[in-house]
């Protein structure tokens, strides 16, 4: 028998698995994340969910759960990249930990591919050497 408007069903009462979180309060726990995120001490989004006193996997439970939300993820996210890379830059953090932030939780890779067949460290490349590799994939045959 349902519940009178209002009233908890018996099943509900004390049980602690229940969904806490609605529109209103996802979008005010990403605010404050994307406001932290603006801060350089952050330079990746489990920094932000410690301060924030949970943990990393809320945020891709609530932009998955509120798509609207996705974007603004996306945003404490680059924040997040931009941040660790301005750290490196200004020597703030090591590069090393840098690198692996960038590479573990942003993407970042050493290499890059050209096409299927070639790959190559485009850091190897000369200026003159890049060029022509442009030139020569553009070529019209």
């Amino acid at each position: 028998m349902p519940a009178k408007k209002g009233h908890k069903m018996p099943s509900m009462i004390g049980n602690k698995n229940a969904e806490r979180w609605g529109l209103r309060k996802a979008k005010a726990f990403f605010k404050v994340a994307l406001s932290l995120s603006f801060d350089l001490k952050y330079d990746f989004l489990g920094e932000i969910a410690k301060e924030m006193g949970t943990y990393i996997d809320i945020f891709d439970y609530l932009s998955i759960k509120f798509p609207m939300l996705q974007s603004i993820k996306t945003q404490i996210k680059r924040n997040c990249e931009a941040n660790c890379f301005s750290n490196a830059k200004k020597g703030k953090i090591k590069e090393a930990s840098a690198i692996v932030n960038l590479k573990s939780n942003h993407g970042w890779v050493d290499r890059q591919k050209v096409t299927g067949e070639i790959e190559f460290d485009i850091k190897q490349l000369s200026q003159d050497q890049a060029k022509e590799l442009v030139l020569k994939l553009f070529k019209k045959d």
